[in-house]
């Protein structure tokens, strides 16, 4: 009898179907066979009233073939964003996520259920899922604020970074409260390229933030830094090259903070300084003077590569007989620069200029995640923040217990992707 019922009720080639129809899949949900109900849930001539039926089944295979039908009603989709299976809950906030900018025009009482299903799967407790409401749901103003907001306070980086994406607003005491219990940098960097973000929430970015977040916040021109903020800045930039550019381009930018600049900053950025609209002839001429002072003699700490083919055939022929190793790398810290440029370079597979800029970034973070990149040691990452930044002791990072890195792999991964777009930006 099921066999010659599911023979039938499968075979209408897309012909709408019957009341008689409709009765067979009645009774192939109510079929004790699982395979039975699953073919019924996954019909598309279903009713609404069938599949909610079928969200309360007791065989997981059931629930998730009613979650993945898009004519499920969304009482029954928060029934099973609440569901004890992982790949049932993992099946609706994928359809949510694929749905959600149509679901945003349904009618007012959907929309209602859609947000209740939506704050389930915020805070079920599979990472993937709420990732998947994250990177889906920020892109819908509609989508409550406060919603974003806890997702952007997640314990897990991968689901906060495209939260703080979220193209509503988001408080500043809120922005403050999730820089201040960041999992990683890449959230505290999400929170600087926010629009419009207040002085509270930069203050927050300087005192918290590494080299790669403070550079953003000084790229977004909406920020407001308040004077005193930049001031702190501008005192810790001199050796921190990934600042320079940013704080000579930043709006609203003080006389006194446009002298010190000049200063320090590189040729190329004195002509965008001294170019500027905004800086009057009294200032203009003070930076004449610092520069007549200073020789046009830019200090860098780190040399930049010069094409030579000594260092660089050295690191290869170094590599081709596995040689290239951290004991070799070491030797020459504070040595031969261009050499542990094109060593790392090798060995990290990045570069040699995102190699040079981590290494002139004084930025505890991206030395980690250089050794790492490069498939060397914790031991060789404090080496960089000694030798090579001189860090002072309450800027360094020392290792985890048993002489593991302290960073997770995917805020090792942010920093070096962030200072290879840094290079590219330069070009």
């Amino acid at each position: 009898m099921i066999r010659r019922t599911l023979h039938r009720v499968f075979s209408r080639k897309g012909r709408g179907i019957s009341r008689h129809d409709l009765e067979q899949l009645k009774l192939l949900a109510r079929s004790r066979d699982p395979d039975d109900r699953v073919k019924a849930a996954s019909d598309p001539g279903i009713t609404p009233e069938i599949l909610h039926y079928l969200a309360r089944d007791s065989a997981a295979k059931v629930r998730l073939a009613v979650a993945g039908n898009e004519l499920t009603p969304r009482q029954a989709d928060l029934l099973l964003a609440l569901d004890d299976s992982l790949d049932v809950r993992r099946r609706i906030a994928l359809k949510i996520s694929e749905n959600l900018r149509d679901a945003s025009k349904e009618t007012t009482e959907v929309w209602n259920l859609t947000i209740k299903v939506l704050e389930a799967l915020a805070h079920d407790n599979l990472a993937e899922v709420r990732r998947l409401i994250a990177q889906s749901a920020k892109s819908i103003d509609k989508v409550p604020a406060s919603l974003m907001t806890g997702l952007g306070g997640d314990r897990e980086a991968d689901v906060a970074v495209p939260a703080l994406g979220y193209v509503g607003r988001i408080e500043d005491s809120d922005l403050v409260r999730i820089i201040e219990g960041a999992p990683s940098e890449s959230v505290v960097g999400a929170v600087a390229a926010r629009p419009s973000i207040g002085a509270s929430v930069a203050r927050a970015v300087v005192d918290r933030g590494d080299t790669p977040s403070i550079a953003i916040l000084l790229r977004n021109h909406s920020a407001t830094i308040p004077a005193e903020t930049l001031d702190r800045v501008v005192d810790r930039a001199p050796p921190i090259e990934p600042w320079h550019q940013p704080l000579v381009e930043r709006p609203h930018l003080s006389d006194s903070a446009a002298i010190r600049l000049a200063g320090f900053v590189a040729d190329k950025l004195l002509q965008v300084l001294k170019s500027r609209p905004d800086i009057n002839p009294e200032t203009n001429a003070a930076i004449s003077i610092v520069i007549e002072k200073r020789g046009q003699v830019v200090e860098q700490v780190v040399p930049e590569v010069v094409d030579t083919e000594g260092p660089l055939n050295r690191a290869r022929r170094l590599n081709a007989q596995s040689l290239l190793n951290e004991d070799t790398v070491m030797d020459q810290l504070g040595g031969d620069t261009q050499f542990v440029i094109a060593a790392l370079a090798l060995r990290a597979r990045i570069a040699p200029a995102v190699v040079q800029k981590i290494l002139s970034s004084h930025s505890a973070k991206a030395l980690i995640a250089l050794a790492w990149k490069s498939g060397f040691s914790m031991r060789l990452a404090t080496q960089f923040q000694l030798r090579v930044a001189r860090l002072p002791p309450k800027a360094r990072i020392n290792a985890a217990v048993g002489g593991n890195f302290p960073l997770g792999e995917a805020e090792m991964l942010w920093q070096i992707e962030f200072f290879a777009t840094l290079v590219q930006s330069d070009r």
